[in-house]
């Protein structure tokens, strides 16, 4: 009975492990990789563009032109191209400057200018509002290529909110003539005190003043076949630095020169103006000062201006 009852009890617990343990399945082998994807690549016809495709992405790679593998007709294009570009919209510089004027970041203009050297050449006329040539000073008339010459350096213009509104100066050291229709010798340190010689060819006197002119000058832009047009309007100021006489005899192959005060004025001022259409370039100075002490004789003085 015992011997039952144990083999009884083995039996059931045998079955209950067997219910409770379920087998173990095998290990499955690993499933083997999916071969890559190979990229598909297309070419244009024109060989200038490659499509390389990859899954769901598309990379496009465009080759240019070099500039040495243009054609003549790619030149021919290009002209035809600009040609129709300058007849839609002008010249390519004036479209240029005008951008730049329209810029806001465009460049501040300049203030001023200066340049190397101005020269006056002119001839110098005596007035004589007393009429004293008439009374006892008869003999003094010039001749009407009495001279003058004046060397304007640094000249500087000064731009007032515009460039065809000006205000002009410079350093000037003018040479002034003064040559006589009559055979006359001047006594140096007295004032135009002369002698009349009959043996003298030619007589003339000489003075250098160091002077600054001031002038307002008004300009407009250029005018097809004219150039520009100026006008100036201003005035002047010098100092006397030198005098000197010029003598020439008659049948004495000599020429006296005399550096000495001959009675000019000691200062030099007056009033100045310029005309200029185109390249002409006209000036004009009438001195309000005396040209001698002593003496009503003024100085007009007009010629052409050069600007270099």
């Amino acid at each position: 009975m015992k011997q039952i009852l144990l083999l009884s009890f083995f039996v059931i617990q045998f079955g209950l492990f067997a219910q409770v343990t379920p087998p173990t399945p095998p290990p499955s082998a690993p499933a083997a990789p999916a071969p890559p994807e190979m990229p598909i690549v297309k070419k244009s016809d024109d060989q200038d563009t490659t499509r390389i495709r990859l899954k769901d992405r598309e990379i496009i790679i465009i080759n240019k032109k070099s500039t040495s593998e243009k054609t003549e007709n790619d030149d021919d294009d290009d002209d035809d191209d600009k040609e129709d570009m300058e007849e839609q919209h002008g010249n390519k510089e004036h479209h240029a400057i005008h951008k730049e004027n329209t810029s806001p970041a465009k460049k501040q203009q300049k203030a001023a200018d200066v340049d190397f050297l101005d020269i006056d050449l002119g001839v110098n006329i005596l007035r004589d509002p007393a009429n004293i040539s008439a009374m006892d000073d008869q003999y003094v008339n010039l001749k009407f290529w009495s001279w003058s010459a004046t060397f304007n350096f640094l000249p500087t213009k000064i731009y007032l909110g515009t460039r065809h509104v000006q205000l002009m100066t410079s350093f000037g050291w003018r040479i002034g003539q003064y040559k006589f229709d009559n055979p006359l010798v001047f006594t140096p340190k007295e004032n135009l005190n002369y002698s009349v010689d009959t043996n003298i060819n030619k007589s003339s006197l000489t003075v250098h003043h160091l002077q600054i002119p001031l002038m307002l000058y008004v300009q407009s832009g250029k005018i097809k076949g004219l150039g520009r047009l100026g006008l100036g309007f201003g005035g002047y100021a010098g100092v006397n630095v030198h005098e000197e006489s010029n003598v020439k005899y008659q049948h004495i192959d000599r020429k006296v020169e005399t550096e000495e005060s001959f009675g000019f004025e000691r200062y030099r001022y007056g009033l100045s103006g310029r005309v200029d259409v185109g390249p002409f370039k006209l000036f004009a100075n009438m001195d309000l000062s005396n040209t001698w002490k002593s003496k009503e004789f003024k100085t007009l003085e007009c010629g052409l201006w050069f600007d270099f």
